[in-house]
């Protein structure tokens, strides 16, 4: 949701896949949400049906799944948001079809370059 990861996400996933769009599912939050033992299942099922539309009708091949820092809606320290990261990849991973490659990424501010791709 966040513009400052969302842009710097998108712009990384173009070049590192040699796509000129990116589909792009967000939620304040979401892997934190998805993170938790009781995780809502309207959202899931939600985040599927969004994730189907981009496998099916728009030939998607990775889902990037994102984390980052002064995160508003996942206010927790960085190696919590890392590990929430990929806990919600390893989930969605879990009902994609098996050619689909999931990437989990952390999104970090560095001081002389701005907002970076961490590839976890």
């Amino acid at each position: 949701m966040d513009g400052r990861s969302e842009c710097t996400v998108a712009k990384w996933g173009r070049k590192k896949f040699d796509v000129k769009f990116a589909d792009t599912i967000t939620e304040a939050g979401l892997v934190g949400l998805l993170s938790k033992s009781n995780t809502d299942r309207y959202l899931l099922e939600s985040l599927k049906k969004k994730i189907f539309i981009s496998i099916e009708k728009h030939h998607s091949k990775q889902v990037v799944v994102s984390g980052h820092q002064d995160c508003a809606g996942n206010p927790v320290e960085d190696e919590k948001h890392r590990q929430d990261t990929l806990k919600a990849a390893a989930i969605i991973k879990s009902f994609v079809p098996t050619n689909i490659e999931i990437i989990p990424v952390f999104v970090k501010r560095d001081l002389k370059q701005g907002w970076m791709v961490e590839k976890l």
